[in-house]
């Protein structure tokens, strides 16, 4: 007896095929309750302050760095080692989930700068990077997240009317008031500790970043005894750091691309 099978038309048979296709790929990407993609990391927000706990080890291993603090904001990035005399100036040319690159202009005691690029990951309390460059543009770096009292929110009321008075790589003659409406006052100009901002006196803005415990900076030195130095226009960021008691250490960063006049002030 001769068996006949039945056979599925190749079009129907096609078309479940396709069906079943695509039941599947809807069963592996769904959204989240938030509205994201599941299994998709979102970019990382790496803004606020780091505190001066960061390391790093540069220049082929020969210069370590353990007082390493920074301030991000928008794509800026800047790092300062005061111990060190170095600042680093960074634009992050990309964030990709936890993963970032980074261009940097490096200055030593204020000047000298050279470039260098980054790569790293940013986490929820700290950020990893790699120079890859020369010096102190070479080598390994990271930074770790403020907590507490360090990361309240801007306000130009714990920073006003006090005698703001320079330290470290801001030379101990060097200091200024801030007033009510963020505009630098009563400056003297009797020079830094770095040679190339003798003289200086500094006027200003200081302006609080909303959402952050960062202040935007924006200066101009006066009167140096280098002239290259005076009468350009610096920018950066300001934060106030507990050292004895709250806000009584005043971190700043400015840079115009060519100087950097960086370092901490403390209430006088």
């Amino acid at each position: 007896m001769t068996t006949h099978r039945l056979k599925m038309p190749f079009k129907p048979l096609l078309m479940i095929i396709l069906a079943l296709f695509a039941l599947t790929v809807q069963g592996c990407f769904h959204s989240s309750s938030s509205g994201g993609v599941v299994g998709i990391t979102p970019d990382a927000d790496p803004t606020g302050y780091y505190d001066v706990s960061g390391t790093a080890m540069v220049d082929g291993g020969m210069l370590e760095i353990t007082d390493l603090q920074a301030m991000v904001n928008d794509n800026r990035i800047m790092m300062m080692s005061t111990e060190k005399g170095l600042l680093y100036d960074g634009i992050i040319t990309d964030i990709s989930g936890n993963g970032f690159t980074a261009d940097f202009t490096i200055y030593t005691d204020g000047e000298n700068p050279i470039t260098a690029t980054a790569s790293g990951s940013i986490f929820e309390k700290s950020i990893e990077g790699t120079l890859s460059g020369s010096g102190a543009g070479s080598g390994t770096f990271e930074l770790f997240y403020a907590e507490g009292a360090e990361q309240q929110v801007a306000d130009l009321t714990r920073i006003e009317n006090r005698y703001w008075d320079g330290d470290a790589a801001i030379g101990p003659n060097y200091a200024f008031n801030i007033n009510m409406q963020g505009v630098l006052t009563d400056p003297t100009s009797a020079g830094f500790n770095v040679p190339i901002f003798d003289g200086c006196g500094i006027n200003g803005t200081v302006t609080p970043i909303n959402d952050t415990s960062l202040y935007e900076v924006d200066a101009e030195l006066t009167n140096c005894d280098v002239t290259t130095v005076s009468n350009t226009n610096y920018t950066g960021f300001a934060v106030s750091r507990t050292n004895v008691n709250v806000d009584d250490t005043l971190v700043l960063v400015l840079s115009n691309g060519t100087y950097s006049p960086n370092g901490e002030l403390i209430v006088n």
